[in-house]
């Protein structure tokens, strides 16, 4: 980072200063993708968390750009002379290009050192017809762009065309000198009640950050707390999906309750004190037994409801509008949380396990068996049962019993299930002791 004329002017950057926090390959692509705005005559810029993270010395690989202009076919440009793919969201002037395969304008470019996408938009103005509505949106220059962000360490960002290296930085909102305070400051008044997920991503930012809330963003924070009732399941949910993506994911949930958050999102919505300790059992899953593979962050949004009851858990699923997969995930987990306390008899008989568990996926098991870590001996059951005895299967079939003249019916799944929790229960060794099982049970019901 370079310093150009006089002590007040703003910090100016190298394309090497870019490659300390993005790579290689990233900054080769800044340069590719500025390259192409100058010969377009194109104002582009870096914009929020880059600029941010630049200043900061913070590794990433999530870098956005602006354009005074149409984003849309400047993306599109890109995309025909690079390769690569573009979706649009025209209405709000916003364009993605998606770095797959098909990009093949330098073989000095290593996808696998890049970005999925890298997402470009038109520097806009932004008014609220009403709070937690979305946006209205018209076009606008970069100054007034970074005056409707949401923090001003957001409210940063780098010009890199048509302006040659060094860059400048552009500051409109002072964000430089609340980096260096370690503050996370909204930019008016009005912000949490205009867009109220706001409230979600400030102590996102505080925790990642370590930074301190200013004193009236936490007051504007506290005094919109009731406009998180009105944001849009899908709008909270993508939040949340952000915080469970963050290594201190359960201390940015915790703070959320503290404050009110949660609650103000759905009633139900409460989690345990464990959270952060709940998380790390999820990353360092080794569970006894031979697993399918379980998506973590679908394990961390199981952790996440471990607290609530299985019904609650349903209505804030709903709340949320999550999928149905994960929906599924949820409240099967909380279901066995709920029923773990039969496992606890020191007399249950590994049949009577099997039976509870049968009905329950395998997030389900893994959940419950790493929220009864303070248990071993549910734990041990819950092991036993997914590495063994949920294999169990009866050497006779269905077309054994049909072979020995009984009529197709409810009949065949009690037989073959007592014969099957017989072999867990250790009563049954052999094929043979398994025939005469059947013969005593058919003898009986004759």
């Amino acid at each position: 980072m370079t310093k150009a004329g006089g002590a007040s002017d703003p910090p100016r950057f190298q394309l090497s200063d870019f490659q300390l926090i993005l790579g290689e390959h990233g900054a080769r692509m800044v340069w590719l993708i500025s390259h192409t705005a100058r010969e377009q005559n194109l104002a582009l810029y870096l914009a929020g968390g880059l600029a941010r993270d630049l200043l900061l010395r913070r590794r990433t690989l999530d870098f956005d750009f602006a354009v005074e202009g149409d984003a849309i076919s400047f993306a599109r440009s890109l995309a025909i002379t690079c390769g690569g793919r573009v979706e649009v969201h025209k209405s709000f002037g916003t364009a993605k290009w998606i770095l797959d395969n098909s990009v093949t304008y330098s073989p000095s470019l290593v996808l696998d050192e890049l970005p999925a996408s890298i997402d470009f938009v038109a520097a806009r103005r932004e008014t609220y017809a009403h709070p937690a509505a979305l946006p209205n949106v018209t076009p606008g220059d970069m100054e007034s762009d970074l005056q409707r962000r949401d923090f001003s360490v957001n409210a940063l960002a780098i010009q890199v065309s048509p302006l040659e290296e060094p860059w400048p930085l552009v500051d409109v909102c002072d964000g430089k000198a609340d980096l260096d305070r370690g503050l996370i400051r909204a930019l008016h008044d009005q912000s949490f009640v205009d867009d109220p997920t706001r409230i979600l991503r400030a102590l996102r930012y505080a925790e990642r950050l370590g930074f301190e809330l200013e004193s009236n963003t936490a007051e504007w924070m506290r005094a919109a707390l009731p406009y998180l009732g009105q944001v849009t399941g899908q709008r909270l949910r993508n939040e949340i999906d952000l915080i469970l993506r963050e290594p201190l994911a359960g201390e940015m949930l915790l703070r959320l309750q503290e404050l009110g958050a949660l609650a103000s999102i759905h009633p139900a919505f409460r989690i345990s004190p464990q959270l952060p300790d709940l998380i790390a059992r999820c990353e360092s899953l080794e569970p006894p037994w031979s697993t399918e593979s379980v998506d973590g962050h679908t394990l961390r949004w199981m952790m996440l409801m471990s607290s609530i009851g299985s019904a609650e858990a349903r209505d804030l699923c709903e709340r949320l509008a999550l999928t149905n997969r994960l929906k599924g995930a949820i409240t099967a987990s909380t279901r066995l949380r709920e029923g773990i306390r039969l496992l606890e008899d020191p007399d249950i008989r590994p049949s009577r396990v099997a039976q509870n568990l049968d009905v329950f996926p395998e997030a389900a098991l893994l959940v419950g068996w790493l929220l009864a870590a303070e248990t071993p001996t549910v734990q041990e059951l819950i092991a036993k049962y997914a590495s063994d005895w949920r294999q169990r299967r009866p050497t006779i079939s269905g077309e054994d019993l049909k072979a020995m003249g009984l009529a197709p019916g409810p009949r065949y799944r009690q037989l073959l299930d007592r014969l099957r929790f017989a072999w867990i229960d250790g009563e049954v060794g052999s094929a043979q002791e398994e025939a005469a099982l059947l013969r005593q049970l058919l003898d009986e019901g004759s």
